[in-house]
């Protein structure tokens, strides 16, 4: 690098002397444009060496490198390297005992990379295989929550009437609220209706075996004190 910077710098001095001659100095004489020349090189030459002399202060000295799995970092103030750390690369670099790839200790190979005695060992050991072992406790189940019962509401009943004689009448009832636990009680009779998904709309088949010409009340149900009665449910003419 210094021959090509040296080859570089006269280049430019002869560039300056040549411009020099062409121009006002040739007027001055030949001995003054030769002082001027020596005095540009010298100065050049100055520079050159301070250059060199910087970079050799930067280079670390001779032989000088970071172990295997290490890399420089920096330098210090005498110029020599200074390598990050080597402990926990997997590879035994000087002055470690031991190096198992990490830098945890409890595995035989402590973290400062020296060997660790089996009396600390086997504490961490067993102390991992506890937690290993250690039974894992049943989840409780979650009850689930009991619906939320509600008074049912009662739209409308269809058919509303039926005619004299007939043993059964097909109802359906429209209204909200409906559920698994809602009952239709009809001339002291109990029955368990069909309800749809939406809780809207049930229907059941009641016994009209008997009955003479009249209005029948029915009653819907959700249990205790959720009744909800229609006293003209049912006509029979």
């Amino acid at each position: 690098m210094l021959n090509r910077r040296w080859s570089v710098l006269v280049s430019y001095s002869c560039r300056i002397v040549s411009t020099l001659l062409q121009r006002e100095f040739i007027m001055l004489g030949s001995a003054r444009v030769l002082l001027f020349s020596v005095t540009a090189v010298a100065a050049l030459l100055l520079v050159e060496t301070a250059l060199a002399a910087d970079a050799s202060a930067l280079r670390p000295p001779a032989g000088q490198v970071c172990p295997e799995g290490s890399f420089v970092i920096g330098f210090d103030k005498e110029s020599n390297i200074l390598c990050s750390e080597t402990c926990g690369n997997g590879v035994l670099n000087e002055g470690e005992a031991c190096d198992d790839g990490n830098t945890g200790s409890g595995d035989r190979c402590s973290a400062d990379c020296s060997a660790e005695s089996m009396a600390a060992v086997v504490p961490a050991v067993a102390a991992e295989k506890a937690v290993s072992a250690a039974p894992s406790q049943p989840v409780a189940p979650v009850a689930s929550a009991a619906p939320v019962l509600q008074r049912p509401f009662v739209e409308d009943i269809d058919p509303s009437t039926a005619v004299w004689g007939v043993n059964e009448v097909v109802v359906t009832i429209l209204g909200s609220g409906f559920g698994s636990q809602t009952t239709v009680r009809f001339q002291g009779s109990t029955y368990a209706p069909s309800v749809n998904q939406s809780g809207t709309e049930m229907r059941v088949t009641l016994t009209t075996r008997g009955l003479g010409i009249g209005r029948y009340a029915i009653t819907v149900s959700n249990g205790p004190d959720m009744d909800v009665t229609v006293k003209k449910g049912l006509e029979i003419y």
